[in-house]
């Protein structure tokens, strides 16, 4: 395929290629140390404001003005990485993000902070993006709890996809008691909240916000080959708990994937029954659509690993003939809401540690193959494609990242590649062994359409920079953040 090139000036190096697909501008940032480059791992992108994008960070040795150096910060960087003020959120260092959303000069974080094995205390934060303050002068306390030896305390936070309305279910397990009290609270988009209930969720794994404003939930149990879905929709006005029983292979790491035409579509793996556990075996994937209105699951859907998905999975040529369908060690990478249904990802996963002679432990993280399984609003398969993978990282597993958005019907898939693999989509031979954070690499955007049909372009080639965070903008923009060693970069890709 010939491509035609274009150099077009912007305050960046940039440039525009036109290719299957379309036209793809790229603009490059220059590289930055204003953000340490491990600080990326552990970092959450909150939105735009301003021409600027709007970050969670935390790093170890954050500025020595903040209460405590590791807390998490509020950062606002230009394309160049140029901050414009950060904001520590004091207090912070032991919390995990639960949701954040952004609306207009206002940005909205909830935080949960379970480092105390007695006490578990939810937080709230709003910040003046414009002057970089807290609104109030302080995190807000939304829920806290006390528990006893034994106790658990579970917490799940979502935004609408509209970014309407924001969720929180918090759940205590009391063990000896052996009772549960669960709480949903729903705010609108200024962090208002609007209703705040108590309901028994029973059996809960995830939980979604609809753009109507309701909490759905999704929980399952496995007990031989029946398995025992619980399925909550909870609103300001109602609430209701539905069990829904199926016979199944074993189900494995099963997640809500869009909510749309009042259904709730969810996805995941599934292991063959008669396998052992502990030998982590996939036999295929699981998609599943939920109708709110009857309350019934309408397509219950086992589609069993091919000859080509295995060896993808396994990265051997697609011509081996392979005796077993069922590959270890495979997990979910990402998933993503489509204007036809959802798209999930999932990948063969592993992690070799070897104990050197000095006595110290040595970790690697690897990453082989790339499975897409595509679902309509009714969880019927809608398409299924692989894409080559043969990567390793040594210590961190930061760079071994993919990210997915939607540009319309079209599905748009990022990554780090081997520099030797086709420039165009081509998964016949086996991948090359690419070590991130040592080897060149390079940036790929791949767009896979409605009806299946998969293009590739190549945004910059034989790069140090890895691929380790993205996310689509409002505009439709999407933001990338690359690393190379202790340098920083952001990239701006925008689709036509």
């Amino acid at each position: 395929m010939k491509k035609l090139l274009l150099i077009v000036a912007t305050l960046a190096m940039g440039s525009a290629a036109m290719a299957q697909g379309g036209m793809v501008t790229v603009a490059k940032g220059n590289e930055s140390k204003n953000i340490e480059a491990e600080a990326l791992q552990n970092s959450w992108y909150i939105g735009r404001f301003d021409e600027r994008d709007c970050w969670l960070i935390r790093e170890d040795n954050g500025p020595k003005t903040f209460v405590r150096e590791d807390d998490w910060q509020v950062v606002s960087v230009d394309l160049h990485l140029r901050d414009y003020g950060r904001l520590e959120l004091p207090q912070t260092g032991d919390c995990k993000i639960v949701a954040s959303a952004i609306d207009g000069a206002f940005a909205h974080v909830i935080l949960v902070d379970s480092s105390n094995a007695r006490k578990t205390v939810v937080l709230a934060a709003t910040v003046d993006m414009d002057s970089l303050q807290l609104v109030g002068g302080a995190l807000d306390t939304l829920y806290q709890c006390t528990m006893e030896k034994g106790d658990h305390t579970y917490v799940w936070g979502a935004v609408s996809a509209d970014g309407e309305y924001m969720g929180l279910l918090t759940l205590q397990q009391f063990t000896e008691k052996r009772k549960y009290e669960a709480e949903a609270t729903m705010f609108d988009r200024e962090m208002n909240e609007l209703w705040r209930k108590e309901f028994p969720v029973g059996t809960t794994s995830r939980m979604a916000v609809s753009n109507d404003g309701e909490m759905l939930t999704l929980g399952y149990e496995q007990n031989g080959i029946e398995v025992r879905f619980t399925m909550n929709v909870i609103s300001g006005e109602t609430g209701d708990s539905y069990v829904l029983k199926i016979n199944s292979e074993r189900v494995e790491d099963m997640q809500i994937v869009n909510i749309m035409d009042r259904k709730m579509i969810c996805a995941g793996l599934f292991s063959p029954i008669k396998s052992d556990p502990e030998d982590n075996l996939i036999g295929g994937t699981l998609s599943m659509a939920f109708d709110i209105d009857s309350a019934t699951i309408t397509k219950f859907i086992l589609r069993p690993f091919q000859n080509e998905d295995v060896n993808i999975l396994l990265n051997k040529k697609t011509k081996k003939v392979q005796r077993d369908s069922e590959v270890p060690f495979v997990t979910p990478l990402a998933s993503v809401a489509m204007p036809y249904g959802s798209v999930l990802a999932c990948g063969h996963r592993y992690v070799l540690r070897y104990t050197n002679a000095n006595g110290t432990v040595s970790t690697t993280h690897f990453a082989q193959g790339i499975h897409l399984l595509a679902m309509d609003a009714d969880g019927e398969v809608r398409w299924t494609r692989n894409l080559r993978r043969n990567d390793f990282e040594k210590k961190e597993n930061d760079g071994l990242y993919i990210a997915l958005f939607a540009q319309g019907d079209t599905l748009c898939l990022l990554k780090s590649e081997h520099p030797k693999e086709p420039a165009e989509y081509d998964i016949a031979k086996e991948s090359k062994d690419l070590e991130l954070g040592d080897d060149k690499c390079n940036l790929v955007l791949y767009r896979v359409a409605e009806n299946g049909d998969v293009t590739k372009t190549v945004l910059e080639k034989k790069t140090k920079h890895m691929l380790v965070a993205a996310s689509k903008r409002e505009d439709g923009s999407v933001m990338m953040m690359t690393r190379n060693g202790k340098k920083s970069r952001l990239v701006e890709l925008k689709l036509e």
